[in-house]
């Protein structure tokens, strides 16, 4: 009973529907091309990806954002580091600088070629609007004497250069682990800052020997004006080019980046890659269409009925993201897979609907 009221209601909606349209043949064809074109040049003049990747993932009144705020107002980044290295909030922009040394050697003996890698960072210039910046413009300040804001770990480095200079070897540096005392008296937290650690059998204080890679964070300030994070964003684009050159120059190290933005690239990277899956689906689906369509008897066959029904769906999507993109919607490669769900609903519904008639 209650298939037969849908049937006989989708039935009677569609017929009229059907004669309101073919009675006014002009408005249906111009004003939807009109509000296409419209809606569908508001796509590539409003066009913004996503940025923020926990928008897809957690609403703004999650706990973890709440929580996390709450923790970079108690916590902040230059006056916790030196106690505990943890993941409790991110630590805003930063570049991640991993050196390891080649055919299994020992990093602590290349500390003149990890402290190269290190100034050409240090030195390295972002152009913006005519003027010059440098790590030494957007660094974290230290809380203690207002300078930036370094990992100890180059502290030690510097210390094991001078013992090599002085015809000394780097065993004069005493490092033990994962905590360690400066030649300040500090004791400094290095367990996140050295891989591949093996200490003295002997040691009491767990002596390093031997060491894998080093790990290096330059943070850069975040909580200030836009242009500061502009330029900060360029400093970490900068960052990543100088890594994979000096990675591509360097013979006795295998050097690795990562930044901010670098979970962000990788994503947005899949609307990039997944192009050729998307037209090789769309060229499917127009294939499908015109199948679906066709008949032995050529009067009763309609195959570009069904291309007519693609690009309208083509059309309507078009439309949809005009009015996406006006209402300040940002894009995000989870997007592309609407169009494909809108089709097989719209395929459905038509079959449901052809079924009625």
């Amino acid at each position: 009973m209650l298939r037969q009221v849908i049937h006989r209601g989708l039935k009677a909606s569609f017929y009229w529907l059907g004669l309101f349209v073919s009675r006014h043949p002009v408005f249906f064809l111009t004003v939807p091309a009109v509000l296409t074109i419209i809606f569908g040049s508001t796509v590539l003049s409003r066009f913004k990806p996503e940025t923020d990747l926990e928008i897809l993932v957690a609403p703004t009144h999650s706990l973890a954002k709440i929580e996390r705020s709450l923790a970079n107002s108690l916590f902040p980044i230059d006056q916790s580091k030196h106690k505990l290295y943890s993941d409790l909030h991110t630590p805003g922009r930063y570049g991640r600088l991993i050196l390891l040394a080649k055919s299994g050697g020992n990093i602590l003996e290349l500390a003149e070629q990890v402290l190269q890698v290190h100034k050409k960072v240090l030195d390295m210039r972002v152009n913006y609007k005519g003027f010059n910046y440098t790590f030494a413009h957007l660094c974290v300040l230290s809380h203690r004497d207002k300078r930036c804001l370094l990992d100890d770990i180059i502290t030690i480095f510097e210390d094991i250069r001078l013992a090599v200079l002085s015809n000394s070897t780097f065993s004069k540096v005493p490092v033990s682990y994962p905590n360690t005392t400066l030649k300040d008296g500090r004791v400094s937290f290095i367990g996140h800052q050295l891989g591949g650690v093996a200490v003295s059998a002997n040691s009491r204080d767990q002596q390093v020997k031997f060491a894998r890679a080093i790990q290096i964070t330059y943070y850069l300030r975040n909580l200030g004006p836009v242009v500061q994070d502009i330029i900060a964003e360029k400093w970490e684009s900068e960052f990543c080019k100088l890594v994979h050159q000096l990675a591509t120059d360097s013979e006795e190290l295998q050097i690795q980046s990562l930044t901010s933005f670098s979970l962000w690239r990788d994503f947005h990277k899949t609307g990039v890659l997944a192009k050729s899956e998307v037209l090789v689906s769309l060229v499917l689906v127009l294939l499908a269409a015109t199948i679906s369509s066709s008949m032995r008897d050529c009067l009763r066959g309609k195959p570009f009925l069904g291309l007519l029904g693609v690009l309208t769906i083509c059309i309507a999507n078009v439309t949809a993201a005009g009015i996406f993109f006006i209402s300040d919607g940002k894009f995000n490669s989870t997007l592309l897979g609407i169009p494909f769900f809108a089709m097989g609903k719209c395929g459905f519904v038509h079959g449901y609907c052809g079924d009625c008639m």
